[in-house]
């Protein structure tokens, strides 16, 4: 799938394989301090390499989506399957680069997560947000989430049900 990116060219999202790892490495190595405490709450990890790699191995468990701007990753949304959870709920995260915010990336990003997510069967998601992640927040209340987030703190928990897209 594709969509014209900020005046750059054309986005594609497709799923992330263990040859896109360093890439993956790259985009969470730029992100700045604040953007890092709202993507890991807290400091980014020290086993980046490694995270990158395990985020780049899709399976029957867990898939990485990557949005790319030429061959450039740009932004990536990942979900895991819970585990002993009924109906099958998957936890997502998603990251875009700061000079990419605002482009619809992570709006795009989030409908390909959302239909991978359903044809793994997957039934709901949920995310933790900071409640300070403007940028995310109001990505929620675009797609219509806001109805389904619950404050825990300084954190807000959000629950959406996933439906078979007509």
């Amino acid at each position: 799938m594709a969509v014209t990116g900020s005046g750059i060219g054309t986005t594609t999202v497709r799923c992330l394989g263990a040859r896109d790892a360093d890439a993956v490495q790259r985009l969470h190595a730029r992100l700045d301090q604040h953007d890092s405490y709202m993507r890991w709450f807290g400091p980014q990890p020290k086993q980046l390499t490694a995270f990158s790699g395990q985020l780049c191995e899709c399976n029957d468990r867990r898939c990485a989506l990557g949005a790319f701007i030429g061959e450039e990753l740009v932004g990536v949304g990942s979900f895991a399957v819970l585990d002993g959870v009924s109906p099958t709920t998957v936890e997502f995260a998603l990251v875009v680069a700061q000079d990419e915010r605002l482009h619809g990336i992570g709006t795009l990003i989030l409908d390909r997560l959302e239909a991978q997510a359903y044809r793994f069967g997957a039934r709901c998601m949920v995310a933790e947000v900071m409640g300070e992640n403007a940028p995310m927040l109001q990505v929620i209340r675009e797609r219509g989430w806001a109805h389904s987030l619950r404050r825990d703190g300084s954190t807000l928990h959000l629950e959406v049900k996933l439906h078979v897209a007509e």
